[in-house]
């Protein structure tokens, strides 16, 4: 509505109020009897009870005037146009309400406001803390990379790489592994070998969880040619300290094992047992050591044992020895495979 409708709409109830009302109502001055009238037509008379406590606090002595002209204002205001909320107070208002002297105490329903900025601020701190899956942010990673080369009368080239990423959000802990090993001696490669593995454990208790496995391994030279492992099982913690710990792991499991190139996989339904031990020697180094056992249809053991010493900042060294043994492992093949690595690990 324009300027103009809007001074012809107040200056119509002006009139009909000043027809229905008592002489007395010739105490509210001309501009405070405006800004009632105009307040009743506004939002339904949302505001008009704050309008009339300023206006009663502006000029005290025409109380009883103000009141009877709200009275008359809100007996004309149509039912359907009343607010449906109880209208909320700005800090400038009750700034202005303070300055303005004693008054009558606004309600309390119409004085507390909800502000939107700690909402926000809430709402930001919570995403913060509860980063998505796909962000790093809430990860922990290490990156290990070891070279070996000899010359004279024995030429050795050997390549490892190997990374972990941990994240811990509430009940639920994930693991993500992966590894590259490739050997040559005398140029003739003997191993490479790759692998991918994703780890999930869940909280039921401080003495109880369920832990999940599934995992990828290609060995070009190992016991078997490429292997799929899923496990589903239930862990228990013996021992949690600042120093010590170790967890034992048992459940069914299923291996989908290619035993050489070109053939398809067979798969093998066992039970398996793990111990995850973890020893923090002092402040710079710690042991570490993984030991697997899938027994039933098909015998696997899978043990790696590492040693962590921190040289500067995020730089360790890692020494790790690990050994694979494979009771069903093809009559070409050795049953037992070992590695031996030495190299650098930078956290993140």
């Amino acid at each position: 509505m324009s300027f103009t409708l809007k001074s012809a709409a107040a200056a119509a109830a002006l009139s009909c109020v000043m027809a229905g009302a008592s002489p007395a109502l010739a105490a509210v001055s001309p501009d405070i009897m405006n800004l009632l009238i105009v307040t009743a037509e506004k939002d339904g008379g949302a505001n008009l009870d704050l309008v009339a406590k300023l206006a009663i606090a502006a000029k005290p002595d025409a109380e009883k005037d103000i009141l009877e002209l709200v009275a008359n204002l809100k007996r004309k205001i149509d039912p359907k146009d009343a607010p449906d909320t109880t209208p909320e107070t700005t800090p400038e208002i009750n700034a202005v309400e303070i300055a303005a002297g004693p008054a009558t105490p606004v309600p309390e329903q119409a004085a507390t406001a909800t502000p939107a900025a700690p909402m926000q601020a809430d709402k930001a701190a919570l995403a913060e803390d509860n980063p998505g899956y796909f962000s790093l942010r809430g990860w922990d990673g290490e990156v290990e990379l070891n070279i070996l080369q000899t010359t004279g009368n024995t030429r050795q080239q050997s390549f490892g790489l190997g990374g972990k990423m941990e994240r811990n959000a509430d009940k639920f802990h994930h693991t993500i592994t992966t590894f590259f090993d490739l050997n040559k001696n005398d140029g003739e490669k003997d191993k490479q070998k790759w692998g991918l593995a994703y780890k999930l454990d869940y909280d039921f208790s401080e003495k109880l969880y369920v832990t999940a496995f599934a995992g990828y391994e290609n060995d070009q030279f190992g016991a078997f040619r490429e292997r799929v492992t899923t496990s589903l099982g239930i862990g228990y913690p013996i021992i949690i300290d600042d120093k010590y710990s170790w967890k034992v792991e048992g459940g069914p499991s299923i291996l989908f094992t290619k035993e050489l190139p070109g053939e398809s996989y067979s798969s093998s339904f066992n039970g398996f047992a793990n111990s995850i031990f973890k020893w923090t020697i002092n402040d710079r180094s710690n042991f570490s050591n993984k030991t697997v056992v899938f027994f039933g249809n098909r015998s696997v053991i899978e043990s790696k044992s590492a040693l962590k010493v921190k040289i500067n900042g995020a730089l360790s060294s890692k020494f790790s020895y690990d050994i694979f043994y494979d009771r069903d492992a093809p009559l070409e093949r050795k049953k037992t495979d070992t590695i031996a690595r030495a190299g650098l690990l930078y956290d993140f």
